[in-house]
């Protein structure tokens, strides 16, 4: 049985993540569930998302309405305590270094630094406001990850990186000397959140039970530290298809 929750697993917040796993998985064991002990971690945040065995995983809005679409069964949606997100909604922040004249209407031309292109919130959200990335931007950045994405803005290798509202919320904590050498210079369109997933084989009974706990121990996250260093602070349990119109972008 895997349990994997990659999405904002950076180094400095493991044990937080590793903290929220063992909350969780108490929950689960009292409904009956056999929650393996750990999470489960790999380099590549992908490599659980299809596994027959996960109980529980997190993916991105995109991958779940396109290629995983069928595959997974969607669970919950967490909600962020942070500027940019409203309930289990959110949105990224577009930035530039502090000292850029750029604007939001004068990014043509400009480096793009990107996550990945199967990234709603590095790479996807950009198009809603710029069109086509490839076509607009003078150079394509590609970094691997939203944290890269910063640091090559701050070190001007880019230009301009979309973070997500929880990164940059993280990146203002701990990395707050490269936080500290960029600026907003405008927000995406609020769009539902990462997902918590499951297995397509989790029997229907599983599911809600993992969807309660979700929502239970949330529930209660203002009083707990891990919850709070992860900034979520509580979980909804959104309609699959609200997730749909995310595959055009």
């Amino acid at each position: 049985m895997i349990a994997a929750l990659p999405m904002y697993d950076w180094p400095e917040l493991a044990g937080a993540t590793n903290a929220l796993w063992q909350e969780l998985a108490h929950e689960l064991r009292a409904c009956g569930i056999d929650a393996p002990d750990e999470l489960s971690r790999s380099d590549d945040d992908t490599s659980f998302a299809l596994a027959d065995d996960l109980l529980l995983g997190q993916t991105c809005g995109y991958p779940l309405s396109t290629r995983l679409k069928g595959k997974v069964q969607y669970l919950a949606t967490p909600e962020y305590n942070v500027e940019g997100c409203d309930g289990p909604l959110y949105s990224s922040a577009l930035l530039v270094h502090k000292s850029s004249r750029i604007t939001l209407e004068t990014t043509a031309g400009s480096r793009f630094a990107y996550n990945s292109e199967n990234s709603l919130s590095g790479y996807r959200c950009i198009r809603a406001i710029v069109g086509d990335p490839a076509k607009h931007f003078g150079a394509m950045v590609h970094s691997g990850t939203h944290r890269q994405s910063a640091e090559m803005v701050a070190t001007g290798l880019a230009d301009v990186a979309a973070l997500d509202a929880i990164c940059w919320h993280h990146l203002k904590i701990i990395e707050p000397n490269v936080a500290s050498k960029l600026k907003i210079i405008g927000w995406t369109k609020l769009r539902p959140g990462l997902p918590f997933i499951t297995s397509l084989k989790t029997p229907s009974d599983k599911v809600k039970s993992l969807r309660d706990v979700l929502i239970k121990v949330t529930s209660n996250a203002d009083a707990n530290s891990a919850w709070q260093s992860l900034a979520i602070g509580g979980c909804a349990a959104l309609a699959p298809g609200d997730y749909d119109d995310l595959a055009g972008m």
